[in-house]
């Protein structure tokens, strides 16, 4: 198991933004993940548009996970409408 930092963009709408974040805890469940921190970081204005939309809801989740089960989260992430951009990091 190695842990991993995850930094989610969400679409501002607070209802968007939960569909997200129920999402995310589903699919990290089947994944077997255990998170080990949760944070709410809100609503920013985006470096530059993304998806057309200006703003968006970041969220950033610390979670211990198997490698081999990335790559599924990333598929599911790519496909999902609720999720604008992700990017998962490595912790040493």
């Amino acid at each position: 198991m190695n842990t991993y930092e995850m930094t989610y963009i969400m679409y501002p709408e607070q209802e968007r933004f939960q569909k997200g974040k129920e999402l995310l805890t589903k699919e990290l469940k089947s994944c077997k993940a255990k998170v080990v921190k949760e944070d709410d970081l809100g609503e920013r204005e985006l470096a530059y548009e993304v998806k057309n939309e200006n703003k968006g809801h970041y969220y950033y989740i610390e979670a211990e996970m198997d490698p081999a089960k990335i790559m599924d989260l990333e598929k599911t992430l790519k496909l999902s409408s609720e999720i604008l951009k992700y990017l998962f990091i490595r912790k040493e």
